[in-house]
């Protein structure tokens, strides 16, 4: 008859696999509400080098640890013994979940492949030059429901960003929709690990928050508005994207993110206009009256300002004028924030509604 049990070494490795699991879960869990291994420890009753010990992978907790997680936090605890928690592995623990059916229906109006519409922020700050086609971004995003053994659903997001090539976008989410929830994560980590990013999906009463990281090296927040009409599904928005900008200048950077379940059949130009952060609005009453007078007293009868001028030096006098009435003008109408009004929000959604239907 075989002998069935682990030898001596065996069973070290598989305590050290589990150990490795446990203490990478602990991390992320503690992470990911934003506390620490000493306040995880005072909650518990243990002192903090225990904590630590299951952090590094030294000890593996009793089963009480992880009765009183599951109290506090509704982790899986087949999650956190088994697999990672990490959404890299297409598992992540979230926080803030629905607290009731209701609650989460209204997540799952989200959950579903999208693109996404932003611009390039790769330039000098004030010296981009580039045509609509050639600053125009794309991205993808995935709204998931993660598998769970509890009641309560949890929700998570993931993207796909920098593609330059708008068909590029649209083919890979047609590769994704193909795939179940977890294959598109598996999917997008294999082929695209360089340019994905994971993190939380949250709705507040009237916004959703989308949350994304890259590898500790970037995070981005998405806040779009919370669309309250009788589709079954979001068919999509325009939102706020605060992030770090790629090029040169990584600095952080703020702007407006076009999200879509569908294609859209805009043009280039007209989704560059709905990306820009602000419109400038000019009233020129005051520098038409003035351009007028400075006109009349160099090129007519009755000004005197044009005796003995050239009509080179006159040019240079209406030139310094225009530029300092548009100057005057741009200064006014600066950016002083990105604010997505309703106007704004609703041409975007009426762009992709009829999508919806074919």
């Amino acid at each position: 008859m075989a002998d069935n049990k682990r030898s001596g070494k065996e069973d070290k490795i598989y305590k050290d696999d589990i150990g490795a699991i446990i203490g990478r879960n602990l991390k992320d869990l503690i992470a990911a509400n934003k506390t620490s291994q000493k306040e995880l420890a005072e909650r518990l009753h243990i002192i903090p080098s225990t904590v630590s010990d299951y952090c590094t992978g030294k000890r593996i907790p009793p089963v009480e640890f992880f009765l009183e997680l599951k109290n506090i936090y509704q982790i899986d605890i087949d999650d956190m013994l088994t697999r990672s928690i990490n959404p890299r592995s297409g598992q992540h623990f979230v926080p803030d979940v629905p607290q009731d059916p209701a609650a989460a229906a209204s997540y799952e109006r989200y959950c579903g492949v999208y693109i996404l519409y932003y611009l390039d922020t790769g330039r000098y700050k004030g010296r981009d030059t580039q045509a609509p086609q050639d600053s125009l971004t794309y991205g993808i995003l995935i709204v998931y429901k993660n598998p769970s053994n509890l009641s309560v659903p949890k929700f998570s997001s993931s993207a796909v960003l920098g593609f330059a090539d708008r068909k590029e976008a649209e083919d890979l989410k047609k590769t994704l929709e193909s795939l179940s929830d977890i294959s598109k994560i598996e999917y997008i980590n294999k082929t695209y690990q360089t340019f994905s990013y994971h993190g939380d999906f949250e709705l507040s009463s009237d916004h959703a928050f989308i949350s994304l990281d890259h590898s500790n090296t970037d995070k981005a927040l998405i806040v779009i508005h919370r669309v309250d009409n009788d589709k079954s599904d979001y068919i999509g928005g325009i939102g706020t994207v605060n992030s770090v900008s790629r090029g040169r200048e990584r600095a952080p950077v703020v702007q407006f993110m076009g999200i879509s379940r569908f294609s859209l059949k805009m043009s280039v130009e007209e989704i560059h206009h709905c990306l820009l952060l602000n419109y400038p609005v000019f009233n020129l009453e005051d520098e038409t009256d003035e351009i007028i007078r400075s006109f009349k007293s160099l090129y007519t009868e009755e000004g005197s300002a044009s005796e003995g001028l050239t009509e080179y030096q006159k040019s240079v006098i209406v030139r310094s004028t225009l530029e300092r009435l548009i100057k005057k003008n741009l200064e006014r109408n600066m950016f002083r924030y990105g604010k997505i009004s309703e106007r704004d929000d609703d041409y975007w959604y009426h762009s992709i509604k009829d999508l919806s239907a074919e």
